[in-house]
C-alpha cells in the first residue's frame, strides 16, 4: 500500500489531543469512536493504494454482421465466436464488438462469455471498419497485454483505416483475422468517373467500373430528361470497365443514374444494381469566325460542327490580344490576305504562341494560294508551308577552288582536301566553269578556269596536287579574284581548302571588294586540331559559309548557288485519294476506311515535327496537319470544310462528328483566366484558383446548397494561387460555380464532386479497395484464417510485460469514517437508563 498524499497523515500525531480535551470527565467508549472517526478521515485524506500486477489478458472480438458480409448468417458467425470466448482462459478479460445493418439478438449464454458488449451504430448502408478497430483498442489498457480478432469480408463502406491501424502496429497489438467468404454470384457497378471535363456539345466520356460474372447484360445511363446511353450484351468478367460516351445538352450540372440489368448469369443482390453520381457541364465552345469568301461559311460550319461551338462573326475590325482572349479558338476560313491587316495578324500570331489560342486555318486560293499569307507571321506558326509547283532554272556558276599544298598539308590532309573538292565539283551542271589554284609559297592555276563537263582534265588536276612548301595564301586569292573578274555567270564563288596556319596580311579589304563584285568566299578547315576562328573571319568578310572536317567521315554539303523558280498554281483541282493517320483523340469512333475523296486541295509540305492526320495518296501531302506552337494549337486544313474541295464529304455520315473533334483538340485549353481545382479532405473542401495571366483580376465562386447560394472568399496564397475553403459532410455532393474575368467576357467554370472517392455503398464496395486482411495481420503480427478453418482458433496476446494496476483504497476509509461519526452520535444521543430508588 501506499499513499498519494503521505502529507495529511501528519496529523495523526494530534491524535491524543482527543484524550486531553476537555478536562471534563470522560466516557472511554465516546472518545475512543472520536479517536477512530479522526483517524479513518485522515488515513482517507492520505489516499492509500493498493498496488499490483494485472496478469489478465484483454481478448477484443469484432465481428461483421454487414450485408456484404451475409447478414443472414450472423447466428452461426456469433455462435463460433462465442465458443473461441468460452474456451479462452478464466484469467482473460473478453470484450465482443459488433456492427452492421441490423443489430443482432444476443443470447443470454452468448452474453455470459463476454465481459462487455458494444455495437458500432452505422446506418443501413455502412461498414464502419475502422471505427470498430478503434473501439477495440481502447478496451486494451496501455503496456496491457491484449489482442484484437477481427471477423469481416473486408468490404469497408470507408476507407480511412490507415491511422487507426497504424496506432495499433505501434502499440503492438497483434490482430487476427478470421475472412468470411461474403455473398459470391452477384454484379453491381462500383464508380463513375468522367475522364476529362464535360462540355456542352462535346462528347463526355466516362469510365465505369463494374463487378461480377455474367454472360450478357444491359448497362444504361440515365440523366435529367431521360436515358442518354445503353450498351447491350456486355459481358462481365470479375473486374470490368466500360467507358461510355454521351454529349450533354445544357451546362451545369447534371445527376446521372447507372443501372446494370444482368440478361444472362446470376445477380444475388438487385438493391445494388444502380448506381448515382454527380457532374459538371461547362459552357459551349467560344470561337471567332475569320472568312468572306464562302457564303454564309460561318453558318454552315456551325451546323455541320453542331452545339459544341458558338461561332461568333468577325466585325472587320482590327483584332486585338484582348478580343481574342475570351474566345478558344479562332477559324481563319479561306479568307484572302488583303482582307485583314498585318497588325491583326501579328495579334492573332501572339495570342496563339503566348495566350494559347488555338487557330484553325482552312480554305483554298485565298488562304494558301500565290500572294496569299507567304511569309506573314500567320505563316510561320502554321504546321505546314506554303509551296506551289515551281519551274526551276538552274543559274550559271563559276567555282573557283584554292587548296593549300604546303607542308603543313602533308600526309591525310592534303587528300582530305582533295576529296571536299570533288564533292564541291560534282555539285556543279555542265553549263557551270570551274578552276584550281595551288599555294605552296608561291601559287598557280593547277586548272584554269573551265566547263565543269571537262571532269576528267579536272580530275587530274586534282591527282597531281602534292604537299610541299610554304603557306601564303593571299597572293591565291588575288589571282583568283582576277580570273573571276572576266568570267561571265550568275553566281561566282571562291572556295578555300586550307589547315588555317596562314600569313598575316591585307585579307579584309580584299575579301570585301571582292564581295561587292558578287564573288562569295567560302572557307574549310581541313583535320582536327586545326585553327578556325581566322578562317571564320575570312568566310564573313567575303559573304560565304565556313565549314569544318576534321576526318573523311565528316565531308559537307557545299552551298554555291540559289535556284531561280517561277511559281505554278496550287490548288489542285480533280479526284484525290487520301488516307487517314493518327489515334481516337483525333478519329473516336469514327472508321478511317470509310474516308471519302476529295474535289480539290492546295498543295503544301509538312513542318518538321508537325503532325499529319490526313495525305493524299498520290504525292502524300499534307490535307490536316497540326501541332503545338508554344501555348496553342495550330491546324492547317488545306481545303474548304463547306466550299468545293470538301463536296464529296457532304454525304460522309461522320464529317460533322470528326470536324467538331478537330476543333475541339484545336482549341484552347489555356482560355480560361483561372485553372480551378476542388479537393476534398474528409469534411473540407478547398478551391485553388491558378491565374493564367495577370489582367483576369480576382476569382469568384458560388456554392450551391439547399438553402441559396453562398459566396466563397478566396484568400491570395501566392503571385498567381488563390485558396477559398469550405466544410461539407464528406457523404454529400458539392456544386460550386466559379468564374473569372476574360478580355471583356465572364468566363464560369463548374466544379463537382460527387461524395469522397473512399466512401461507397454497403453493397457497392470495390473488392480491389478492400481491407487487405491478410496484410493487416502480417502487418501486427497476427493469424490470418478463412472462417471455414477458424475452428480452435487461440487468439495470441501481445507479448508485453505485465503492467501494474492500482487499487484505491481511501473511499472505504472516508465511508468507514462516515459510519464511525454515525455510530459516534448514536452513541451520544441514547436514551440514558433510570436511576433505580432503594
Amino acid at each position: 500500500m501506499t499513499f498519494l498524499n503521505p502529507g495529511y497523515l501528519l496529523l495523526l500525531l494530534a491524535l491524543p489531543l482527543v484524550w486531553l480535551f476537555p478536562r471534563a470527565p470522560r466516557d472511554l467508549g465516546l472518545q475512543l469512536l472520536r479517536t477512530l472517526v479522526l483517524l479513518m478521515l485522515i488515513l482517507a485524506l492520505g489516499r492509500p493504494t493498493g498496488v499490483r500486477a494485472d496478469e489478465s489478458d484483454h481478448q477484443v472480438f469484432i465481428v461483421d454482421l454487414s450485408a456484404s458480409a451475409g447478414a443472414g448468417e450472423a447466428a452461426q458467425r456469433l455462435e463460433w465466436i462465442g465458443e473461441v470466448a468460452r474456451s479462452l482462459p478464466r484469467e482473460s478479460l473478453s470484450t465482443l464488438v459488433t456492427f452492421g445493418a441490423e443489430e443482432q439478438a444476443l443470447g443470454d449464454d452468448l452474453r455470459d462469455a463476454f465481459q462487455a458488449v458494444f455495437r458500432i451504430p452505422a446506418g443501413d448502408d455502412a461498414s464502419p471498419i475502422a471505427d470498430t478497430i478503434a473501439l477495440a483498442a481502447s478496451r486494451i489498457p496501455l503496456g496491457s497485454r491484449g489482442a484484437i480478432t477481427l471477423v469481416s469480408d473486408g468490404l469497408a463502406t470507408s476507407r480511412r483505416w490507415g491511422p487507426v491501424i497504424l496506432q495499433v502496429e505501434q502499440r503492438g497489438i497483434p490482430v487476427h483475422t478470421v475472412e468470411l467468404p461474403g455473398i459470391r454470384d452477384d454484379a453491381f457497378p462500383i464508380r463513375i468517373t468522367p475522364l476529362q471535363s464535360l462540355r456542352v456539345g462535346h462528347t463526355a466520356s466516362l469510365q465505369v467500373d463494374l463487378h461480377g460474372q455474367a454472360r450478357a447484360c444491359t448497362l444504361r445511363l440515365d440523366g435529367p430528361d431521360g436515358e442518354l446511353v445503353r450498351r447491350e450484351d456486355l459481358a462481365l468478367l470479375g473486374d470490368t470497365s466500360v467507358v461510355l460516351e454521351f454529349e450533354p445538352s445544357r451546362s451545369g450540372f447534371l445527376e446521372l443514374e447507372l443501372s446494370l440489368e444482368v440478361n444472362e448469369g446470376r445477380n444475388a443482390i438487385k438493391s445494388n444494381d444502380s448506381l448515382t453520381t454527380l457532374v459538371a457541364v461547362d459552357e459551349a465552345r467560344r470561337g471567332l469566325y475569320l472568312g468572306e469568301r464562302m457564303t454564309a461559311g460561318r453558318e454552315r460550319l456551325g451546323e455541320l460542327i453542331g452545339s459544341g461551338f458558338v461561332l461568333d462573326a468577325w466585325d472587320g475590325g482590327e483584332l486585338t490580344r484582348q478580343q481574342l482572349a475570351g474566345y478558344d479558338l479562332c477559324v481563319l476560313d479561306d479568307l484572302p490576305r488583303a482582307s485583314i491587316g498585318s497588325e491583326s495578324l501579328d495579334a492573332l500570331s501572339a495570342a496563339v504562341e503566348e495566350d494559347g489560342l488555338g487557330l484553325f486555318a482552312s480554305g483554298g486560293k485565298a488562304a494558301f494560294g500565290p500572294g496569299g499569307y507567304h511569309e506573314s507571321p500567320v505563316a510561320e506558326i502554321l504546321p505546314v508551308e506554303f509551296v506551289q509547283k515551281e519551274e526551276k532554272r538552274d543559274p550559271s556558276t563559276t567555282l573557283v577552288v584554292i587548296i593549300d599544298t604546303s607542308g603543313s598539308m602533308g600526309g591525310n590532309r592534303v587528300q582530305l582536301a582533295k576529296e571536299v573538292a570533288r564533292l564541291a565539283i560534282r555539285r556543279l551542271l555542265p553549263h557551270d566553269k570551274v578552276g584550281l589554284v595551288e599555294f605552296y609559297g608561291a601559287k598557280r592555276w593547277a586548272a584554269p578556269i573551265q566547263p565543269a563537263s571537262n571532269s576528267i582534265e579536272i580530275e587530274r588536276a586534282l591527282n597531281r596536287l602534292d604537299a610541299g612548301g610554304g603557306t601564303v595564301i593571299l597572293p591565291a586569292i588575288e589571282e583568283a579574284f582576277y580570273g573571276l573578274k572576266n568570267v561571265q555567270t550568275r553566281y561566282k564563288h571562291v572556295l578555300i581548302l586550307t589547315d588555317g596556319g596562314v600569313e598575316t596580311g591585307a585579307f579584309e579589304p580584299l575579301l570585301r571588294r571582292m564581295a561587292a563584285d558578287g564573288i562569295n568566299t567560302s572557307t574549310v578547315l581541313i583535320g582536327p586540331e586545326a585553327h578556325s576562328e581566322f578562317l571564320v573571319t575570312l568566310s564573313n568578310w567575303g559573304k560565304g559559309r565556313f565549314y569544318s572536317v576534321p576526318n573523311r567521315f565528316n565531308l559537307p554539303e557545299i552551298l554555291l548557288k540559289q535556284p531561280a523558280s517561277s511559281k505554278l498554281p496550287a490548288y489542285r483541282p480533280g479526284v484525290h485519294l487520301v488516307e487517314a493517320h493518327g489515334g481516337t483523340g483525333w478519329w473516336g469512333e469514327v472508321k478511317l476506311a470509310e474516308l471519302p475523296d476529295l474535289a480539290g486541295y492546295v498543295e503544301t509540305r509538312e513542318r518538321p515535327g508537325a503532325q499529319v492526320l490526313i495525305e493524299t495518296v498520290d504525292g502524300a501531302h499534307p490535307i490536316l496537319g497540326s501541332w503545338r506552337y508554344g501555348l496553342g494549337r495550330v491546324t492547317a486544313f488545306t481545303s474548304e470544310p463547306t466550299g468545293p474541295g470538301t463536296e464529296p464529304w457532304r454525304d460522309w455520315n461522320d464529317f460533322g462528328t470528326w470536324m467538331a473533334r478537330v476543333l475541339e483538340r484545336t482549341a484552347s485549353d489555356q482560355r480560361e483566366p483561372f485553372h480551378f481545382e476542388l479537393e476534398r479532405r474528409g469534411f473540407e473542401l478547398s478551391v485553388t484558383a491558378h491565374r493564367r495571366y495577370e489582367s483576369a483580376g480576382q476569382p469568384r465562386a458560388l456554392v450551391l446548397r439547399d438553402d441559396g447560394e453562398h459566396p466563397l472568399e478566396f484568400r491570395q496564397r501566392a503571385p498567381d494561387r488563390f485558396e477559398a475553403t469550405l466544410y461539407s459532410a464528406p457523404e454529400l455532393p458539392v456544386r460550386v460555380i466559379a468564374e473569372g474575368d476574360s478580355g471583356t467576357n465572364t468566363v464560369r467554370t463548374h466544379l463537382a464532386s460527387p461524395p469522397l472517392a473512399d466512401l461507397a455503398s454497403e453493397q457497392q464496395v470495390d473488392p480491389s479497395q478492400a481491407l487487405n486482411l491478410v496484410a493487416l495481420a502480417a502487418a501486427t503480427g497476427g493469424e490470418h484464417r478463412s472462417f471455414e478453418t477458424g475452428v480452435g482458433l487461440q487468439p495470441r496476446t501481445s507479448d508485453a510485460a505485465s503492467p501494474l494496476t492500482t487499487r484505491k483504497f481511501w473511499p472505504w476509509f472516508a465511508l468507514l469514517a462516515l459510519a464511525l461519526y454515525l455510530s459516534e452520535l448514536y452513541y451520544r444521543r441514547r436514551p440514558l437508563r433510570p436511576i433505580q430508588k432503594r
